[in-house]
């Protein structure tokens, strides 16, 4: 241990700094810079970076710009017109000057101005278009041509109507060799009821004489064959369990003759107390006990506080 007072000095080179084994590299040392501004500005990094510096060494605002607005001096402008509020005096004093003007100076309201609507009589104006509502029939409308697909509109106006053919008939005889003549079927006209057979019919019975049996139920007639009869059965359903109809319908009867759950009593799914199956363990039982306390013997001798 040093001792006090005292540096300790390692024996092995410090891994900070320069590095004196050539196996060891030496690492990268950083300091803070004491170069100026000034040659950071000259030191070239990309050309994007080059274009932050435009403008740096200009001569800054020393222009003298010249206003845009009263007379310019420079030829290639135009000198825009000059407005300004009169001096004249309105109400000056009458002078010679004053005597020499005309007094019956007509108001803005005595002009005779004419109107800016109809027909213009200065040449100097242009005189509008004027609409107006047609006076002319529908008769010259439809001998105007406008395009071919208007025209379309008046196709069959001149032509006579429906009624005003005379259209033949397409039932009966056909006039025109173009039509065929449908086939034409009438009521007959021969007499009745003038032959020897009417009287032999007149004794035959009518239809609604026979007595035709019922195609309902049992047939008595061998040509006609008795259809099936269903009905509500008067069987019981006890009778009806009995009646064997397919393995997976039997299914539906497994366990209706079996005991319920409570034909057992509790004492045969309780797991306390004695168990009814052999097949489970009775667990232990444990209680209170039922002696009478207070039945020792007594007998005479003194107890430890009887003696003197």
């Amino acid at each position: 241990m040093p001792e006090t007072g005292k540096f300790f000095k390692p024996n092995g080179r410090s891994m900070l700094g320069v590095q004196y084994d050539s196996k060891k590299a030496t690492a990268p040392i950083f300091g803070f810079g004491s170069s100026d501004r000034a040659n950071l500005a000259k030191v070239f990094l990309t050309p994007e970076h080059a274009k932050s510096d435009y403008g740096k060494e200009g001569p800054g605002p020393i222009y003298d710009l010249k206003s845009s607005f009263g007379r310019q001096d420079s030829s290639k402008m135009q000198s825009g017109p000059l407005f300004s509020f009169g001096t004249a005096d309105r109400f000056q004093k009458p002078s010679a000057e004053r005597s020499k003007r005309q007094t019956a100076v007509p108001g803005p309201g005595a002009y005779t101005a004419p109107s800016s609507i109809g027909r213009m009589v200065d040449s100097n104006k242009q005189s509008a278009a004027q609409f107006g509502f047609g006076s002319s029939t529908r008769d010259h409308a439809a001998k105007v041509f406008l395009s071919a697909e208007q025209a379309k509109i008046n196709f069959g106006i001149n032509s006579p109507g429906p009624a005003a053919y005379t259209a033949r008939t397409a039932v009966g005889v056909q006039y025109s060799s173009r039509n065929e003549s449908a086939p034409i079927y009438g009521f007959g006209s021969e007499e009745r009821f003038r032959y020897d057979f009417v009287d032999r019919a007149k004794k035959i019975p009518g239809a609604g004489q026979y007595n035709t049996t019922s195609a309902v139920g049992v047939q008595h007639q061998s040509a006609k064959k008795t259809m099936p009869i269903y009905g509500f059965g008067s069987s019981t359903r006890d009778n009806r369990d009995k009646v064997y109809i397919s393995a997976e319908h039997e299914k539906s009867h497994f366990g209706m003759g079996s005991p319920g759950p409570a034909s057992l009593g509790p004492q045969a799914f309780v797991g306390l107390g004695k168990q009814v199956s052999s097949m489970k363990a009775s667990a232990a039982k444990y209680r209170f006990g039922t002696s009478v306390r207070s039945t020792y013997t007594t007998n005479a001798n003194p107890g430890p506080g009887a003696y003197d």
